[in-house]
């Protein structure tokens, strides 16, 4: 996990899996748009500070109040649904959401909650994408 400073620990800041700030990094140097999807009922705010607080500039942060508006507007049955919001590929570590991918067709990558080498995972299917698309 990244290391949390005194204030994330007094702030009740929630730990990351250790490299999310570099792969966030990484991405958003080459140019990729890279944001927060996530199912929580927690503030944009809240959720915002968090990542700041690590260095983590996400470039949109969708909750679970945005998510399911948006995703009862187009009636979708589903816990998420990425290309609502124009994202390309989701990374998540539930099945149900890369089963609901092959559903209706969205891009999932799937990461355990306790994989090794995680990054290189990320960045090279990531990579793979974006060298398919050229």
């Amino acid at each position: 996990m990244e290391k949390r400073t005194f204030l994330q620990r007094i702030l009740g800041i929630e730990l990351l899996r250790k490299g999310t700030a570099s792969v966030f990094q990484q991405l958003i140097a080459q140019g990729h748009t890279v944001g927060i999807y996530t199912t929580s009922y927690r503030s944009v705010f809240t959720i915002k500070l968090m990542f700041w607080s690590y260095g983590i500039r996400p470039h949109f942060v969708i909750n679970e109040k945005t998510n399911r508006r948006e995703l009862g507007k187009h009636n979708i049955r589903s816990s998420k649904y990425p290309p609502t919001f124009g994202v390309d590929w989701h990374i998540d570590d539930s099945q149900g959401v890369a089963m609901e991918g092959e559903r209706l067709d969205f891009e999932v990558l799937v990461l355990k909650r306790n994989e090794v080498s995680w990054e290189q995972k990320v960045l090279g299917q990531i990579d793979r994408s974006y060298d398919h698309e050229k």
